[in-house]
């Protein structure tokens, strides 16, 4: 379970990465409210959430095609200094008195596209600082940090807004970017796993997107996440509908079940990281477990029961995440890992505009309820095509790896045995293949030793 913290880069980063994202719901609670405060309009709210997320969503593949190209650590100390002065600028700005909803809507749109480096960078560096074996352990402990900031970020926003003010809230989280640069640059270089960037070539956007498709696993994955997403991950809306209708009550009881969602989704990724299993069977597994807690949390509708069900659901949407991303990670091959990764982050921001505004009309249609019971039979109908689609029990999604390969990339771990054929094994069969690498005169990661040092049995192959 705590294999990722081993690593002194990894522990440090983990350390300023829950801090900075604190930090930016710290900024996002006051900013959402600074907005409402000067315009008085929902609309302006929305045009600087679609400032944020619709740059990422346009050029987000851009992005991951620059993080391949370059060494991701200063990537990140550039994207994180750039957003850290974005944040800086609207504190200074609020604090003196002269901020205006143009200022706001020109400093989300340059945050926007910052975040079209930034975040396929920070996706992808996670198997930079732990290496390829603790690399699911080391993602189902940085999806603790979303989980973290949802539960705590907010809170302290509030709290912010009502002792200190507006422009705290900016340069709050300007700090705190100053953090994650600061540890970026005094991370141990070589400690870090190694990797060659990707040379500068035309159409690169264009192979990302064809390896993508042409890989099952990752194909399927993509597809059940966007999904997933877009039906089943509509928190805000759908538990302050249910705050409000079904338990008729305020802020505060919205503020409690989203706080129960978050605490139930960092419990789901700390799940992972002592029993966790990739791979699209188990992507299917946790779908059926949202729709299942969909149905749970639409079917109660009292205070202690329903706050039992919305943990459930937090739960299996923190598995579900934490399962997904761990698949792309560990069938990506180092090559397209920043463009893989950059497909995730659309399918997840790209959901929001489109589930959102589709769920709330929904719910205003035939209730809360009615629409969380139909969003949970989407959930299911996705699984059940994707196991008939991609997962036919005549055709194998895994790849074939040759004996001395140790990169973790399309696939599990393999070698290959001459007389037995391949041998696959993901990161939870490793000690039933022990006897095999053995055979080979591998050690645990595949590796084979030197030729002088191998076995004599080698020789004679």
């Amino acid at each position: 379970m705590l294999s990722a913290l081993r690593h002194r880069n990894f522990r440090l980063y983990f350390t300023a990465q829950i801090v900075s994202n604190v930090g930016t719901w710290v900024q996002i609670t006051v900013e959402n409210w600074l907005v409402l405060q000067l315009s008085h309009s929902g609309l302006a709210l929305g045009v600087t959430n679609a400032l944020q997320f619709g740059p990422s969503v346009l050029l987000g593949m851009y992005g991951g095609v620059v993080a391949d190209r370059h060494e991701r650590r200063r990537l990140l100390i550039v994207t994180q200094t750039c957003l850290g002065l974005v944040a800086l600028a609207v504190g200074l700005l609020a604090g003196i008195g002269i901020v205006r909803v143009w200022i706001i809507w020109v400093a989300a749109g340059m945050l926007g596209l910052v975040k079209c480096f930034d975040e396929p960078a920070i996706q992808s560096f996670v198997k930079d600082l732990v290496g390829p074996a603790d690399l699911p352990n080391a993602v189902a402990w940085t999806n603790t940090i979303k989980a973290t900031g949802r539960m705590v970020g907010p809170v302290l926003g509030g709290l912010v807004l009502t002792t200190l003010g507006t422009a705290p809230g900016f340069l709050v989280n300007a700090a705190t970017f100053a953090l994650v640069v600061i540890v970026l640059a005094n991370l141990r270089q070589c400690e870090l796993s190694p990797r060659t960037p990707v040379s500068r070539a035309s159409g690169q956007i264009r192979e990302g997107l064809i390896y993508a498709y042409t890989e099952p696993v990752l194909m399927a994955t993509l597809v059940v996440m966007t999904v997933v997403f877009m039906a089943a991950y509509n928190f805000q809306i759908s538990l302050a509908l249910i705050a409000s209708e079904t338990l008729a009550g305020d802020s505060q009881t919205y503020g409690v079940l989203m706080s129960a969602l978050g605490l139930g989704a960092a419990a789901g990724s700390l799940i992972f990281a002592r029993h966790g299993r990739t791979g699209l069977p188990m992507i299917l597994v946790w779908t059926y477990a949202l729709a299942v807690t969909q149905v749970a949390v639409a079917s109660v509708h009292s205070a202690v029961p329903l706050l039992a069900a919305t943990f459930a659901y937090g739960v299996s949407a923190g598995l579900f995440s934490v399962t997904a991303i761990s698949t792309l990670q560990l069938r990506t091959v180092e090559d397209m890992r920043g463009r893989v990764m950059a497909l995730y982050s659309i399918c997840f921001l790209g959901s929001s505009p489109a589930g959102g505004p589709a769920f709330g009309a929904l719910a205003g249609w035939i209730g809360v309820s009615g629409a969380l019971r139909i969003t949970a039979s989407i959930c299911v109908m996705t699984a059940l095509v994707a196991a008939i689609v991609w997962q036919p029990p005549w055709r194998s999604t895994e790849p074939r790896m040759t004996a001395g390969d140790t990169t973790v990339g399309n696939g599990p771990i393999a070698v290959h045995d001459t007389h037995r054929g391949p041998i696959r094994h993901d990161q939870t069969a490793r000690r039933r293949s022990g006897a095999a690498l053995h055979r080979l005169g591998c050690d645990r990661g595949g590796r084979q030793p030197p030729a002088p040092h191998r076995r004599w049995r080698d020789r004679d192959r």
